[in-house]
């Protein structure tokens, strides 16, 4: 029973968090905070991008969304949840920047986008991404990781997505007051 109640907090704090982060995904917070941490992390990786006008949101997606088990294999999801549940969605960074840098050197050779994108889609799945070989790297290589330096870039670009939904609705608005009044109009019954 005691192992039932565990289990059952555990998922709900599962459930909890990943709800919480799945929200903040959509509003766009969390995409600005990766390119930016691979920015500081990983400049060379993320100026070849730029190059090839690569969304890095269209690699890291399916990623945060599954959390990690579209992309990798069994041990590295396992080893990612054990993770997650302990220290919360923090790590998803960790995980996606230590999978950019284990393969930081054929991303480099990579000459377009349709290449960059087609060896990103089975990244995380191989022969170098071990669960001690990307733990090595998220927490070795990549510290410090302040979650205040997190929350604080969380913030920067939440206030964008609110700059952004503000230009939106008020040309929304401006389009709404000027448009023409259709010939039929279908509501008038």
């Amino acid at each position: 029973l005691v192992v039932v109640a565990v289990l059952a907090r555990e998922c709900s704090l599962l459930c909890g968090s990943y709800a919480e982060f799945a929200k903040q995904w959509y509003q766009r917070r969390v995409r600005g905070v990766l390119a930016d941490m691979m920015a500081d992390k990983y400049p060379r990786i993320m100026a070849h991008f730029n190059l090839f006008k690569i969304d890095l949101s269209l690699i890291t997606f399916n990623w945060f969304l599954t959390l990690f088990v579209d992309n990798t294999n069994i041990n590295v999801v396992l080893s990612f949840w054990d993770l997650f549940l302990y220290e919360g969605d923090k790590v998803l960074f960790r995980y996606a920047l230590a999978i950019f840098r284990i393969h930081h050197d054929k991303l480099l050779q990579l000459q377009d986008g349709i290449e960059v994108y087609n060896f990103c889609r089975g990244i995380g799945d191989g022969d170098l991404c071990t669960p001690e070989n990307i733990k090595k790297i998220a927490f070795g290589e990549l510290n410090p990781f302040p979650f205040e330096k997190l929350a604080k870039r969380r913030e920067v670009h939440l206030k964008r997505v609110h700059g952004e939904l503000a230009t939106l609705n008020e040309m929304r608005s401006h389009y709404n007051a000027h448009k023409r009044p259709s010939v039929v109009d279908y509501d008038s019954d």
